[in-house]
């Protein structure tokens, strides 16, 4: 099978087209053939190394989370050959750039039906990372005003459909070149980071930071005294950022740190959603899997809304 490969951490020119044998599944399992995959921030940080300590390095290494495909043979009753999926893999083990990949029935559900395989491969990680963060961690009712931070990027504009779908008041932060897309996924309020302050009489119920940029310090006097602060990294912008959040997980309760998960049932709710209409998958641009590296540094480069989709 065709994958692409990297033997050594650095820069996106690493990656390598590779023929890899094609593997075999276990009980429980079913050997998919992968039609698309896409990048996510998580996927630049192991190619560079920065997951070392948990990936090490041995040979050939497959990168990438996210999958959409078809069952090409099938150990597990739930999927039959034939059947179109979508999920999502180990985000730091990877195994989606490639043309076939192995998965369990917790990686995955049926694809939705109104989408094609690009879009339905953009969606997993970040789709999973906007539930969780809002649903399990955030603990989000209805009626609520939920501020999400980088609500335009992959995880915050799934953020904000959820958010809008289930009664809430969203606020959005996001660039100016990007308030129109925030306005049309539903977007109550917007606040172009750059050049506005979170208004000071403002408090949320919820504060998900979808951009990873900020800890609960940062933004505490924006919540409610009840109020939970959800973040995807912390502050892992700097050393110092690291350190702040580590400390506030320590010693601020109301602050969550979410660690996403496959989950096939919240990969079903997400597919239900998607089939209604709810939430619209938004691929900024497709690239062949032989031009991954591009993909890569357009994702660490430049600003854009949505996904970077990788068609294989």
């Amino acid at each position: 099978m065709k994958a692409a490969i990297i033997t050594e951490y650095g820069s996106p020119e690493v990656f390598k087209m590779a023929d890899l044998p094609t593997p075999e599944i276990e009980d429980g399992q079913v050997l998919i053939q992968n039609k698309a995959s896409s990048v996510n921030p998580v996927d630049t940080l192991v190619r560079q190394g920065k997951t070392r300590l948990i990936t090490g390095l041995f040979g050939q290494h497959v990168l990438g989370a996210d999958f959409s495909g078809v069952v090409m043979e099938s150990k597990n009753p739930a999927f039959n050959v034939g059947s179109e999926v979508y999920g999502m893999l180990s985000a730091v083990k990877g195994g989606a750039y490639a043309e076939m990949l192995v998965a369990e029935e917790e990686n995955m559900h049926f694809k939705p039906a109104n989408i094609s395989f690009t879009e339905a491969a953009s969606i997993p990680l970040v789709g999973l990372t906007a539930w969780q963060g809002l649903m399990d961690n955030g603990k989000m009712l209805s009626r609520q005003h939920v501020l999400i931070t980088g609500c335009t990027g992959g995880v915050g504009y799934i953020a904000v459909q959820i958010a809008k779908h289930f009664g809430n008041t969203v606020t959005g932060t996001c660039s100016e070149s990007h308030a129109d897309f925030a306005k049309q996924i539903g977007a109550d309020h917007i606040i172009i980071y750059d050049k506005e302050e979170i208004p000071a009489e403002k408090q949320f119920d919820l504060i998900f930071d979808a951009s990873g940029h900020f800890t609960i310090s940062d933004l505490k006097d924006s919540l409610t005294d009840t109020g939970l602060f959800v973040t995807t990294r912390g502050g892992a912008d700097s050393l110092g950022g690291v350190v702040d959040a580590a400390i506030d997980m320590v010693f601020q309760k109301r602050m969550k740190l979410v660690v996403v998960k496959p989950n096939s049932e919240e990969l079903f709710q997400l597919a239900k959603l998607i089939e209604a209409g709810v939430i619209k998958p938004q691929v900024s641009k497709t690239f062949a899997l032989e031009n991954l590296g591009p993909a890569h540094q357009m994702v660490e480069e430049e600003s854009f809304t949505g996904k970077v989709a990788v068609e294989i």
